[in-house]
């Protein structure tokens, strides 16, 4: 069975005045991405090269979402970009989202539907975090470990 992209069939009138949540699992050279309407229901799901030019690209067409990712090597600058583009964006502790982990299933599209699926049920539990907070927290500690460093050499 072909795949026909709704986006091709459709282009950008199927977002349009719908609170969307999207899961994006992220690899290292493509990244795989579902976009679920305000019912949950699947309108788009798609690959997107693992690059800041592509993520632009597809995601600044996209209204303002909730976007869940994982963490990994290119969540920090994939999480800034798209909270630049003015979307809000939360992060899945990657160990701690056991649908994702303990399933049988390996595959970058399930995650991605997996990833949207938690967001849009309940994005701030079951291990998704908001990327803020835990940007907040890293440098939090790294202002209290330069402060003890400074105080020790005085």
């Amino acid at each position: 069975m072909k795949k026909i992209s709704t986006m091709q069939v459709f282009g950008n009138e199927i977002f349009k005045e719908q609170k969307l949540t999207i899961g994006l699992d992220l690899g290292d050279r493509w990244s795989f991405y579902c976009v679920l309407d305000e019912a949950g229901k699947i309108i788009l799901e798609q690959k997107v090269a693992t690059t800041p030019e592509a993520i632009k690209q597809t995601f600044g067409k996209i209204p303002q979402s909730l976007i869940a990712l994982e963490t990994g090597t290119h969540s920090p600058w994939v999480s800034r970009l798209l909270t630049e583009l003015g979307h809000k964006v939360i992060v899945a502790h990657a160990q701690k989202v056991e649908l994702i982990t303990k399933s049988n299933r390996k595959d970058d599209r399930h995650d991605a539907r997996t990833l949207a699926r938690l967001a849009r049920i309940d994005g701030d539990r079951g291990g998704l975090a908001e990327w803020e907070q835990t940007e907040r927290k890293k440098k939090q500690k790294c202002a209290l470990t330069s402060t003890g460093l400074l105080m020790e050499g005085l």
